[in-house]
């Protein structure tokens, strides 16, 4: 019995984890859609953090896809003169992504609309709890990744 416990646990926790975010990632995505697409925001995002640019696998590991999955996106931002690709002084087979001026200012504006909507979204929850449901979630990631990495021996 204890199992079928733990399991409908588990699942029930998942489940109220996965609504919570997409109701949050659809308010955001139609927060930044007068701006540019989810994706692109991310890639831009990522970019703005960076001054000296990344390059695809840099920024692939930090949205977690693939850096083919980036290259429709950023060939779009390049095409609309938001990102700069230049060769990488390091390795000239790489490419370096900037953003350019006009990238900084549509990012920044997309940002502020982002962090307003989301602050909203949230504000129904006391700060206290906010950092409470941070730290659970930490401890989640962590759990989860010893797991997988365990999984994979």
């Amino acid at each position: 019995m204890r199992r079928a416990a733990d399991r409908h646990l588990a699942v029930s926790t998942w489940l109220r984890l996965l609504h919570g975010y997409a109701v949050i990632e659809r308010e955001l995505r139609r927060a930044v859609a007068d701006h540019c697409t989810f994706p692109q925001f991310d890639v831009l995002s990522q970019l703005d953090r960076e001054r000296d640019g990344l390059t695809f696998v840099e920024l692939s590991r930090r949205l977690l896809v693939t850096a083919g999955n980036l290259t429709g996106i950023v060939d779009r931002l390049h095409a609309e003169g938001l990102v700069r690709r230049s060769v990488h002084p390091a390795d000239r087979r790489a490419f370096r992504l900037t953003l350019t001026p006009k990238g900084r200012r549509l990012v920044r504006r997309a940002q502020r609309r982002h962090h307003r909507v989301l602050t909203a979204l949230l504000a129904g929850m006391p700060a206290r709890d906010l950092r409470v449901l941070r730290r659970l979630l930490d401890r989640l990631r962590a759990s989860a990744a010893a797991h997988a990495v365990r999984g994979a021996r």
